[in-house]
Order: C-alpha cells, then sequence, then structure tokens
C-alpha cells in the first residue's frame, strides 16, 4: 500500500484542517512535478524498455478528515526511446540507356555489394542481363546501408521485388491477371513488316516476335520486299481497370503465323510437347528453329565476303578474309548465332574487342571489332541463341564500324553463309504426340487464313 501525501496527522488532524486547499495544492504541485521527472528519466534510459510512469491523483480535503482509499493511478504517455526507431535509406531510379543495374545503383551512391547481393539474390527470378532502358527501381536500407528490400519494375504487368526475411532473402515474381482475346492480323508489305504491322493498329513487339519466328528461314534486314504477305494468329492481353473495363495491355504469344515471298512460303505454329515446353513447328511436325540463326545481327550490308583473297583496305596487301563482315550502326546488339560458352572476351589483335562462343559439334563462333560487351558477360558463362554478346563497333584493324563474324568446325575455318544456310532443324514433334499436334495444327491454319487480306480481326478464347 502507498502512503498517501494527504493522510491524517497523528495529532488528530487539527493540522490538515486549518490549510486544506494549500496542502493540497502543495501535494498536488510535487505530485506533478515527480511525474515530469519520471517521464525525462524514462526517455533517456535507453538501456531498458519504456514503462508507464504512475502518478498519485489525491482526493479532495475537506473540513472532515476522509477515510482512507485505494490511490487511483493514471499513466502518462511515454516517448520512445532513440534507440528503438527504425532507420530506413530508400533510393529510387531508372535503367537509363546503356546503363546497367549494377551502373544506375552506383550513380546513386549504392556500392557495387549491394547490387551484387540484389542480380545474385533475384536469379532465380529475373537475369538483370535483359535489365533494359526505362526499367525502375526502389531500393530500400537500413542505417548500415544492408538491404532490407528492392522493387524492381518493368511494366504495369512485370514486376519483381526482393526482401529481407531474417538471415535470408525472398526473391518474387508480381504479375497481374491477364484477360487473354485470340486476334489475327494480316496483310501486305509496303515497305518494311514493321511499319506494314504499326499501320495495321498493332505495336512494333508484334512484328519483332513474328521477324524472331522465323529468323532461321528469313532474313528480314534484306530479304523483305514490298508485295510479300503476312498473316499473324496471335494472343491481346487485356488488363481490367477499376470500372471492370478491359484495357489493352500489349500482345502476346504468336499461335500461327505465315510469311510469303518470293522464295516461297514459310509458316509456323506453336505447340507444346509438354507443359510449358513449347516451340514452332512447320505443319509437317518439324521444328522451325535450327541450329544456327541466319546472321547475329541485324545489319545494313555485307561489305565484305567470305574469300581466300581480299585485299585489306589497312594492310594494302591480300590475304584471306575467312568470315563476313555486316556493315552496322556503332552499337547495334550483336547475338549468339547458336547455344554455347563463352570462352574468350577481350582485346584480340587486329579483331579489336573479340569475343568467342564454343557451340556443340565442334563448332566456335567469332566475334570481332566491338565497341563493347554487355557488362555481366565473362568468359565461362552459358548463352542461349540470340542473346546479345557485344555491340558492333570498329576496335581494331577496321575502317568503319562493322562486325567481322567468323566459324570454325574442329579447328578449321568454314563458309558462315553456307552453313547457316544449310544449319540442321531442331527436333521435330515425337511420334507418340503426332495426332494431338495434327489436330492443333488444323485448328490454327483454320483461323489463320480465315478471310482476304488485309484484314483485322479479334475473337474472344
Amino acid at each position: 500500500m502507498l502512503d498517501w501525501v494527504n493522510r491524517t496527522h497523528p495529532s488528530g488532524g487539527a493540522r490538515s484542517r486549518r490549510r486544506p486547499f494549500a496542502t493540497t495544492g502543495l501535494l498536488l504541485f510535487a505530485g506533478l512535478a515527480l511525474a515530469a521527472f519520471a517521464l525525462t528519466l524514462a526517455s533517456l534510459d535507453a538501456s531498458h524498455p519504456p514503462a508507464p510512469v504512475l502518478a498519485e491523483v489525491a482526493p479532495a480535503v475537506g473540513d472532515t478528515p476522509q477515510p482512507e482509499a485505494e490511490p487511483v493511478l493514471a499513466a502518462l504517455p511515454t516517448a520512445r526511446p532513440p534507440s528503438q526507431l527504425l532507420v530506413r535509406i530508400s533510393t529510387e531510379g531508372e535503367i537509363r540507356p546503356g546503363q546497367t543495374l549494377v551502373g544506375s545503383l552506383a550513380s546513386h551512391g549504392v556500392p557495387g555489394v549491394v547490387a551484387h547481393v540484389i542480380a545474385t539474390e533475384m536469379s532465380p527470378v529475373f537475369d538483370f542481363r535483359y535489365a533494359k532502358p526505362g526499367d525502375s527501381y526502389r531500393l530500400v536500407q537500413d542505417e548500415h546501408g544492408a538491404l532490407v528490400r528492392f522493387d524492381y519494375v518493368r511494366s504495369p504487368v512485370e514486376s519483381y521485388s526482393l526482401r529481407r526475411t531474417g538471415e535470408a532473402f525472398a526473391a518474387e515474381r508480381h504479375q497481374p491477371e491477364l484477360v487473354r482475346a485470340r486476334a489475327r492480323v494480316a496483310g501486305i508489305v509496303t515497305s518494311s513488316l514493321y511499319e506494314s504491322v504499326v499501320s495495321l493498329g498493332e505495336r512494333e513487339d508484334l512484328a519483332h516476335d513474328f521477324a524472331e519466328i522465323f529468323a532461321w528461314d528469313v532474313d528480314f534486314t534484306r530479304a523483305v520486299h514490298p508485295g510479300d504477305e503476312f498473316s499473324i494468329l496471335y494472343e491481346r492481353l487485356h488488363l481490367e481497370d477499376d470500372d471492370g473495363e478491359l484495357v489493352y495491355e500489349r500482345p502476346g504469344r504468336i499461335l500461327a503465323a505465315r510469311y510469303s515471298n518470293t522464295n516461297g512460303d514459310y509458316t509456323a505454329l506453336y505447340f507444346e510437347t509438354a507443359e510449358g515446353r513449347g516451340g514452332y513447328y512447320r505443319p509437317d511436325g518439324s521444328s522451325v528453329q535450327r541450329q544456327f540463326l541466319k546472321a547475329p545481327l541485324n545489319y545494313r550490308r555485307i561489305s565484305s565476303g567470305y574469300t581466300m583473297s581480299r585485299f585489306h583496305p589497312i594492310l594494302k596487301v591480300r590475304r584471306p578474309h575467312q568470315g563476313i563482315d555486316y556493315a552496322a550502326p556503332t552499337g547495334t546488339p550483336v547475338w549468339a548465332v547458336a547455344d554455347g560458352v563463352v570462352i574468350h572476351r577481350g582485346w584480340t589483335g587486329g579483331y579489336g574487342n573479340l569475343v568467342k562462343v564454343r557451340h556443340s559439334n565442334g563448332f566456335i563462333s567469332y566475334y570481332g571489332h566491338l565497341s563493347r560487351y554487355p557488362s555481366v558477360l565473362k568468359v565461362g558463362d552459358r548463352v542461349r541463341q540470340k542473346e546479345v554478346v557485344g555491340y558492333v563497333g570498329a576496335t581494331g584493324l577496321a575502317t568503319g564500324p562493322h562486325l567481322d563474324f567468323r566459324l570454325k568446325r574442329n579447328g578449321q575455318y568454314v563458309n558462315p553463309e553456307a552453313l547457316l544456310q544449310a544449319a540442321a532443324s531442331g527436333e521435330p514433334i515425337p511420334q507418340a504426340i503426332l495426332p494431338v499436334f495434327t489436330e492443333r495444327r488444323d485448328d490454327l491454319l483454320s483461323a489463320l487464313e480465315p478471310a482476304p487480306l488485309p484484314v483485322v480481326t479479334e475473337e474472344a478464347l
């Protein structure tokens, strides 16, 4: 039991009756002062968690002595010690043209070790070698600079996050549910495939994906002419807005495609041989994909072909030129012509900046005179077909920007142009599921060519 400051005096209470108001005011003042002092001590004590401060509230004192009563306790608000405040450092940015994630973060003063943690921990859901200008991010660190959270946004329908959970990290991909509709766009080329697709109301992305499918059969840099015909059956992806209306987001997967030019007709159909494992096949079930691409880049022209005697414009002597020179603007992306492993990345005499990739069946591809490499590319990396391994330049013995592309097989140079024309196709549809493919093929072909050209139609899946 607490001793109250206004308890009756031992002499009978005369003293408390003579000055009741003065005594009460004095005691209240002392109680408030004591409470304020206790509050100050609590806010300064960082070694113990804050506890409520209790103030004694005395009952009023009148002419008659009051009976002893239980004290009334009031909790005063407490301040949080500074040591318990959470400090967070937020950094927001955007990938600029020519930048990598490491370079972008460094421009904001973020050390490379943090960027390395992000790239490593997020690798199961996203490969930052495919970061592109316009991608945005937000980094949250604690007061020691350690990573707390990282958000990376590529588009309204594609974003990623990395969060610290105790001593580990959790990486996620976020993708809102999209409504798919099947559509068809078809037309006749007047200038370029890209312009023709855009003129029909679609985006360049669709033309790009179309060209990717036929990259093994058609060189869309040189072999596209006015009068060529195309037809594309594809998915249109929509998002539902706050009002429940569907808003077109972008073109999705191409389901079937056809391209006709003076060299022939090319048709490709998308089919999954197993769940999540799909590719493009011809109507007879053979694979559209070949071991090598028709060309390792989008180029303007071939400035020098494969020959055993060429007058070198710088050395002024005749010597073999066992490769193909593709003239293209500086900075044009250069692709690996097939899956493989990087075995060389660096300066190599007259080649300047050179990348070499080892492929199956004894092939090695050479990419010379590069202006630069992808910052993440290193010797030992596995690269996929059409993955960027460098950018066109004029390093080494070069009179202008171009790619010196060469191929060796079992240690001997071979003519890339002849080889790429005759490259073997991929695996065909397995016999066991050929009837399933045939049924799917007939459905796609009937939807691909339902009306005369040009036309744009759309129907629900």
